[in-house]
């Protein structure tokens, strides 16, 4: 199958950017990346999530309705896209981020506003869902940013995170999914991984693969 729009979705220190990064290089593909480091209310949200938490998670939906401009033109022109970030992840953000009581939903308002403002959401031609542990992905966080990268999030966030990523691909099929679980394998720097994964995306049947090491 001829993939021209390609996601690569996992959850914070799964390696997705990087994955996505080395893809968009072998495909000749554009890169598109959520780049959550220019979101000037992050920052603001792992120093006080209750207060912030909105913000934070408006801008991610601005930029989001931004990147689906990019993907359709890339689609007129005949042209690839590797995203590192799936149109549809505030279904896993906004339940843990967002307060949903009953005088003051979040949640709600939120929902209310993207029905206002998202356009049509085109459709990857595949999603790679890298699967990682929790100590995996906070190893890489450490490997990547230093020691004291964990001390960033709120208390229990990151398991939070790590939970929902697992609840919504375990019910997601709005895509081809490719499932790979990430915690014994290196697609970035490995390059026989890298092939792996080639090689089970080229061979992929039906909707929904699973791409584990022990197996291969």
């Amino acid at each position: 199958m001829d993939y021209q729009y390609i996601v690569v979705e996992g959850s914070i220190g799964s390696g997705k950017s990087a994955l996505a990064r080395r893809l968009a290089e072998y495909f000749n593909a554009l890169y598109l990346t959520e780049s959550p480091e220019t979101n000037p209310f992050l920052d603001l949200f792992y120093q006080n999530a209750a207060n912030h938490g909105l913000a934070t998670e408006l801008h991610f939906l601005m930029r989001r309705a931004k990147a689906i401009d990019i993907i359709n033109a890339e689609e007129t022109r005949n042209g690839r896209v590797v995203a590192d970030f799936l149109l549809e992840k505030d279904q896993i953000f906004v339940p843990v981020v967002l307060d949903d009581n009953q005088q003051a939903n979040e949640q709600n308002l939120f929902w209310e506003i993207k029905h206002k403002v998202m356009p049509d959401m085109p459709l990857p031609d595949l999603v790679i869902y890298l699967q990682t542990g929790n100590e995996a992905a906070q190893r890489r966080l450490v490997s990547r940013n230093g020691v004291g990268a964990l001390n960033l999030f709120p208390s229990g966030y990151l398991n939070q995170i790590h939970e929902e990523y697992r609840r919504f691909f375990h019910l997601y099929d709005n895509a081809p999914l490719l499932i790979a679980n990430n915690d014994d394998m290196d697609f970035t720097d490995n390059d026989d991984h890298f092939e792996l994964l080639l090689r089970t995306i080229s061979h992929m049947q039906g909707n929904r693969h699973y791409l584990n090491l022990k197996d291969n």
